[in-house]
C-alpha cells in the first residue's frame, strides 16, 4: 500500500512539475475565485445580519422588553420599579415608554402613528435615536408642546426614503404640526426635532415627553405600557428577567430577538439566495476541475496505457490524478481564503455597502470557512475521480493504439 502511494505522488509530482503552466495557473485561479464568492455572500448576509440587530437593539427594542401581563394594559408603580430594575447588576439602564395612537397632520397630509411619551434622560441612556437627529434638537425633560418625529414619518423632503410617499412629505424642524389623540384630544406641536435611524420601524414614530404625554393621558401618571432595558456587553438576558421577575409577578418579557420578525425574515431570505449561489459556485468548482481532468486522461490515453502495461497499477494513476485535483484544490483554497481575509475584508471595511438599515462589513467564520473547505475539497476529488475512472475501465491494448 505504501509502495502504491508513493508512485501516485511520483506520478502527480511530475505531472505538476512537467503539466502546462497556463493550464495550471488558470485551474488554480478558478478555484480562487469560487473560493473567494464561497466566502463573499455568507460574509456579507452575516455582516448585515450584525448590523439590523445591532440598530434594531439601539433604536427600537432594548435588550429585554417589560410589558403588562395578562389582561392588564399598563405597568402600574414604574418609578420605583425602574429605579430597582437599574439596580441589577448587568443593567445599563432602564426608560418606562408610554404609547397611545393618534394621527398627525400638517397642512393637507394625515398620518397615523404611534406617539410614545419618554424620559429623555432615561431613554437617551438606553437608546440612541439622540445621536441620528437630521434636523433640530433631542427632547429636554421639561418640554411641553414640543415634539420628535422620525424621518418616515416627517418626510422632510426626503423624496428617496422608503415611506415618503405615506408621510407628511414636507415637514422639517421648528414646523407646527396637529396631533389628534385616540382619546379625543387635539394639540398642536412644534416639531423639535426629526432622526433618522435607517430602521424604519423606528423611524415612523414620534415622541413627546412624559411631562406631556401626561397632560394629555392624566391618568397614566406613573404607569407605563413597557420597559425598555440596556444590559451590559455580554450579559445573559435570561438572568436579568429571572432577576426582575422576582421583584413583580405582573410582568411579562420579551428579549430583543423575539421581536426581530422583520429581521428574521429578511435573513432567511438571504440564506436562501446564499444556498443557491453555492450550489453554482461548487457546480463551477466541479466543472473545472472535471473538464482540467478528462482533457488530459484524454491526450495522455496511451501514456496512461503504457504506464499500465510496464506494471503501474491503475489505482497508483487514478490516486495520481486525484492528489493532483487535491493541489489545486487546496493551493486555491489557501489563496483565496488569505486574500479575502487580508485585501478584501480591509477594503470593504474602509468602504462598506449601504443598506437602508446601515452599513454591513464583511465578517468570516471559521466553523463556516472550515465546512466550505472541506465541501470543496470532495467536489474536487469527485470531479476528478469520474473521468479517471471511465479511462482506467478500458482494456490496456485500447488505450495504447487509441
Amino acid at each position: 500500500m505504501t509502495r502504491l502511494f508513493r508512485v501516485a505522488a511520483f506520478l502527480a509530482l511530475k505531472s505538476i512539475v512537467r503539466g502546462n503552466v497556463g493550464v495550471i495557473v488558470l485551474t488554480i485561479f478558478m478555484l480562487i475565485l469560487v473560493t473567494m464568492n464561497l466566502l463573499f455572500v455568507p460574509g456579507l448576509i452575516n455582516g448585515a445580519t450584525v448590523s439590523m440587530n445591532t440598530i434594531l437593539v439601539k433604536t427600537y427594542s432594548g435588550d429585554i422588553i417589560i410589558e403588562p401581563k395578562g389582561d392588564d394594559t399598563v405597568i402600574s408603580h414604574v418609578d420605583d420599579l425602574v429605579r430597582s430594575i437599574e439596580s441589577i447588576d448587568g443593567v445599563v439602564a432602564a426608560s418606562a415608554r408610554n404609547n397611545i395612537n393618534a394621527y398627525v397632520t400638517f397642512e393637507d397630509e394625515r398620518v397615523s402613528c404611534v406617539v410614545t411619551g419618554i424620559d429623555p434622560v432615561q431613554d437617551r441612556a438606553v437608546f440612541e435615536v439622540a445621536e441620528s437627529l437630521i434636523e433640530g434638537r433631542y427632547l429636554d425633560s421639561r418640554d411641553r408642546g414640543q415634539i420628535l418625529l422620525g424621518v418616515q414619518l416627517a418626510g422632510a423632503d426626503l423624496k428617496d426614503i422608503e415611506l415618503y410617499s405615506s408621510s407628511l412629505r414636507h415637514v422639517h424642524a421648528d414646523d407646527k404640526v396637529v396631533v389628534t389623540y385616540s382619546s379625543g384630544i387635539e394639540k398642536q406641536y412644534t416639531v423639535k426635532g426629526i432622526f433618522d435611524t435607517g430602521f424604519i420601524q423606528t423611524d415612523v414614530q414620534a415622541f413627546v415627553t412624559d411631562l406631556e404625554f401626561n397632560s394629555v393621558m392624566p391618568n397614566m401618571n406613573n404607569k407605563a405600557s413597557s420597559i425598555r432595558v440596556r444590559l451590559e456587553e455580554g450579559v445573559d438576558p435570561d438572568r436579568i428577567i429571572g432577576r426582575i421577575a422576582s421583584l413583580r409577578g405582573d410582568l411579562d418579557f420579551q428579549t430583543w430577538d423575539e421581536t426581530a420578525g422583520l429581521v428574521e425574515s429578511m435573513t432567511e431570505s438571504f440564506v436562501l439566495i446564499n444556498q443557491i449561489l453555492n450550489v453554482v459556485n461548487y457546480l463551477i468548482a466541479g466543472i473545472t476541475v472535471f473538464i482540467v481532468t478528462y482533457v488530459d486522461v484524454i491526450n495522455r490515453r496511451r501514456q496512461i496505457g503504457i504506464q499500465r502495461a510496464i506494471g503501474i497499477k491503475s489505482r497508483s494513476i487514478t490516486i495520481s490524478y486525484l492528489i493532483r485535483a487535491l493541489f489545486y484544490a487546496i493551493v486555491g483554497l489557501i489563496i483565496g481564503i488569505l486574500a479575502f481575509k487580508y485585501i478584501i475584508i480591509p477594503i470593504e471595511a474602509r468602504h462598506p455597502f449601504e443598506f437602508p438599515f446601515g452599513p454591513a462589513y464583511l465578517t468570516t467564520k471559521p466553523a463556516y470557512t472550515a465546512r466550505m473547505a472541506f465541501v470543496l475539497l470532495v467536489v474536487s476529488f469527485v470531479a476528478a475521480f469520474i473521468p479517471v475512472w471511465r479511462v482506467m475501465r478500458i482494456k490496456i491494448l485500447d488505450a495504447i493504439w487509441g
